[in-house]
């Protein structure tokens, strides 16, 4: 849980840099977008890890990669936590996409492997 309290941290650092009654340069909202998209990237792909972590036990323990059960609370869990202001169709739509890159990319590497 460090980790998230450090993420959380780092995004209230860059709230704090650009106050929107006083910040109205456009290149300090861009530049603080493109510091939250690094963050973003850095995070789907160490969830990409974890991910590929399972899937190596998944196919250890002969488990099948789609597991509806647990995508349905991973959803759950996200959605429990949404704070606004994107609405839970839209976080949903995100995290059903970001789940599929996932299982497909445990697919090609435990299903499908390319020597």
């Amino acid at each position: 849980m460090s980790n998230l309290n450090e993420i959380k941290n780092r995004i209230e650092a860059l709230r704090a840099l650009s106050d929107p009654e006083q910040q109205v340069d456009i290149t300090a909202w861009r530049d603080q977008i493109d510091a939250i998209d690094q963050i973003l990237m850095l995070l789907l792909n160490e969830r990409s890890v974890c991910a590929n972590y399972i899937g190596h036990i998944k196919k250890e323990l002969n488990l099948p990669i789609y597991v509806p059960e647990r995508e349905k609370i991973v959803l759950e869990n996200v959605l429990k936590g949404n704070p606004g202001p994107l609405d839970d169709t839209a976080i949903r739509a995100l995290f059903e996409r970001i789940v599929d890159e996932t299982r497909s990319l445990e697919r090609r590497k435990y299903q499908n492997p390319n020597p």
